[in-house]
């Protein structure tokens, strides 16, 4: 571009009309004005790539604090809690009977991975997997060696659940504002159901009492396998920032299954109970 040209340019501008020069100069002054205030307020500025060259890479857009860039596409959970076993039927009336256990003794820690998958803004797919084990050292009740001696063992049950639900939220999880910001809820009531699969072990072992002849003798007896289940549960998750949230719930358990091994003949095990739990949650 040459300079006569550029002095033919600014000719052309001086010689149009007053009224039109000032118009021009009251947009430009404008325009700056808005620039400056878009750059102040933090708003989005996107550059326009001029006829023939190549579109640039565009900026990021920014999220103020608290914000996601989308709506969350799953969670990935960490529960930890404590199970109030049912522990009701003939096994455990007979080993409550006979021994110092009490059903509570039954009661034991859970630790739990969930990861879910969402199918709409208030449902959820989640798949888990729980594990729970109680220990009790005993003696009978009624029945001591010869010298006096308690005759003691333990007992011990390990759940593990593997199961499959669906969690519908009450209350809408977040929401979203403008074209990329996601404002997630400070609550979120939840209640679901599925069903799955429980692998349970019973286990005895130490000195029992042959009733026939009262001779006592060393023993481990084991019943264990697979046993349909089904679930109930309701919670809150709270959130704590973008992707990080606590999670409390209460989750009832149905579940039993036949004695194997040394515990046939009695009625099938009863391996329902309530959980309570608490944890924490990420979404992604």
């Amino acid at each position: 571009m040459t300079v006569g040209g550029s002095k033919k340019r600014e000719a052309a501008v001086h010689t149009m009309p007053r009224k039109f020069r000032l118009l021009m100069q009251k947009m430009a002054k404008a325009l700056v004005y808005g620039l400056v205030a878009a750059i102040a307020l933090g708003g989005p500025l996107y550059a326009t790539a001029l006829p023939g060259e190549p579109d640039g890479p565009e900026p990021a857009p920014q999220s103020p604090d608290g914000f996601r860039f989308s709506a969350p596409k799953g969670s990935v959970g960490l529960r930890v809690g404590y199970l109030l076993a049912g522990a009701d039927g003939e096994i455990f009336d007979f080993i409550t009977d006979q021994l110092t256990v009490d059903k509570g003794d039954f009661n034991a820690p859970v630790f739990a991975f969930d990861m879910g998958w969402n199918i709409s803004d208030r449902v959820e797919l989640v798949g888990g997997v729980e594990y729970s084990r109680s220990s009790t050292r005993s003696e009978y009740r009624d029945y001591v060696d010869q010298d006096d001696i308690p005759i003691v063992q333990d007992t011990r049950l390990t759940q593990v659940p593997l199961t499959l639900s669906a969690r519908f939220y009450l209350t809408p999880r977040g929401r979203s504002v403008g074209q990329y910001a996601w404002v997630p809820s400070a609550f979120a009531f939840y209640v679901g159901g599925g069903g799955g699969a429980t692998w349970y072990r019973l286990e005895q072992e130490g000195e029992f009492v042959d009733f026939r002849d009262l001779v006592i003798f060393e023993d481990l007896f084991i019943s264990d396998g697979w046993a349909f289940s089904g679930h109930a549960f309701a919670g809150l998750d709270i959130r704590l920032g973008r992707s990080i949230g606590l999670v409390v719930e209460g989750r009832y358990q149905f579940a039993s299954h036949d004695l194997t091994g040394s515990f046939v003949g009695f009625e099938p095990i009863d391996l329902s109970g309530l959980r309570l739990m608490g944890g924490v949650s990420f979404k992604f």
